[in-house]
């Protein structure tokens, strides 16, 4: 019960906090950022034209320039309406269907009557609380010089707790892992790059800030406002990193008795928490802007999850995503057949796995969405490859294969580095 009142005040004071900074950030004057963000959108889609080497039908270091234009664009639409309305409704500029010409357009000739402006309801937009400040002192340059900055202090941060607390291995498996993802673009992008700071943030608070998981009620709800704060920031680009990437970093620091238990409970915080705003926002865009939001939503989750009249489509993504299961599943288990230490070490570290699983259920969830983006989407698997790797290294004895079927007790130590 407790708990239950401390969830349901978590939730009053995040709603009150959201909505605020939202209306302060749309109560900026447009003549306050518009020279600056005219550059950022001549900048952006310039430089949309860099990072696009291909591996295979994926874009791996795209800029994210569609969704950039996108957000400058609610940024350069935000006083077309008093600010309580505008942070509800989150209008930006279309052009025969691209934000892109429209960005472009908004820029050279504003005044263009086939500039039609979009509401985009669904989501809270929280990115604009930074991105107009950051407007007002510089362009998307800068921002994206401040990403590299602040990304790789927060990567070496995480790095240098991690070897003192949790251990060597541990804190080079997680971090080289990140920032394999986060180099060259993530800095670069301002819809990549909300995920990645909530991730590091949270895990270097879970380490250094002992109040937050000081019992399990306060990790609890620590996951609860990390899932509310992704589902601020984010537009549906890489959700698990902030939930698995802290989750894995609280598991190794404090070694719960159990481990799959704590797993799936903060798992289940974090959507509780991640749900229920984003439902929230909805229902104040609907209250508040009379705009149809919640059937918006419905139809965009519809789309996102099964698809429409795409039975073609969305069978070819259901197998592709099954067989790379189907070839993680089976390369893990013959590894492990082969080098495992023993079945009790197996077990202790199973949790790992689970977190590991994370990228695909989302996979399988929003699979219309994960393939149809994949140019982003793809980094939803450094959660994959962090949980895999810890437990392979783990879990693992390279000096004495076949030992789970051996008979003969084989001791050996930890590996470390």
């Amino acid at each position: 019960m407790k708990l239950a009142i401390h969830i349901l005040l978590a939730y009053l004071v995040l709603t009150l906090l959201f909505t605020g900074a939202l209306v302060a950030a749309f109560a900026i004057p447009g003549a306050a950022v518009k020279d600056n963000l005219q550059q950022s959108v001549q900048q952006v889609t310039d430089d949309g034209k860099m990072f696009t080497a291909q591996v295979g039908p994926v874009e791996p270091f795209k800029v994210g320039t569609f969704s950039d234009c996108l957000i400058l664009g609610i940024a350069y639409c935000s006083d077309a309406d008093p600010p309580l309305h505008a942070a509800m409704s989150d209008k930006f500029l279309i052009l025969d269907g691209s934000p892109e010409d429209a960005a472009l357009q908004m820029v050279e000739h504003p005044e263009n009557p086939l500039l039609q402006p979009v509401i985009y309801s669904r989501y809270w937009h929280g990115n604009q609380i930074i991105i107009k400040p950051l407007l007002y002192l510089t362009t998307m340059h800068g921002i994206r010089a401040i990403n590299c900055v602040l990304l790789a202090v927060l990567l070496l941060l995480l790095l240098a707790v991690m070897w003192r607390r949790v251990g060597h291995a541990d804190a080079l498996i997680v971090t080289l892992c990140l920032a394999a993802v986060i180099v060259p673009s993530v800095p670069m992008s301002l819809n990549y790059v909300p995920t990645f700071y909530i991730a590091l943030l949270a895990s270097l608070a879970i380490l250094c800030w002992k109040a937050v998981t000081a019992n399990w009620n306060r990790a609890v709800i620590l996951f609860f406002v990390n899932g509310a704060l992704t589902t601020y920031f984010d537009l549906l680009t890489t959700p698990m990193v902030a939930l698995a990437v802290p989750l894995t970093v609280y598991m190794l620091y404090k070694k719960p008795d159990n481990a799959w238990r704590t797993v799936i409970m903060l798992s289940l915080a974090w959507l509780a928490g991640y749900a229920l705003l984003w439902a929230t926002k909805w229902v104040l865009a609907a209250l508040i802007t009379g705009h149809a939001a919640i059937e918006d939503a419905m139809g965009a989750v519809t789309q996102r999850t099964v698809g429409y009249d795409e039975q073609d489509y969305m069978m070819w993504c259901l197998k592709a995503t099954t067989a790379i299961l189907t070839a993680v599943v089976l390369i893990i288990t013959t590894v492990i057949a082969l080098f495992g230490k023993s079945w009790q070490t197996l077990r202790r570290n199973s949790w790992m796995l689970l977190v590991a699983m994370a990228s695909f259920v989302w996979t399988f969830v929003l699979l219309e969405h994960t393939w149809r983006h994949p140019h982003f989407t793809w980094r939803t698997y450094v959660v994959l490859a962090i949980g895999v790797m810890l437990f392979l290294w783990h879990t693992l004895d390279l000096k004495h294969p076949l030992a789970l079927f051996n008979k003969t007790k084989i001791t050996s130590k930890e590996p470390s580095l």
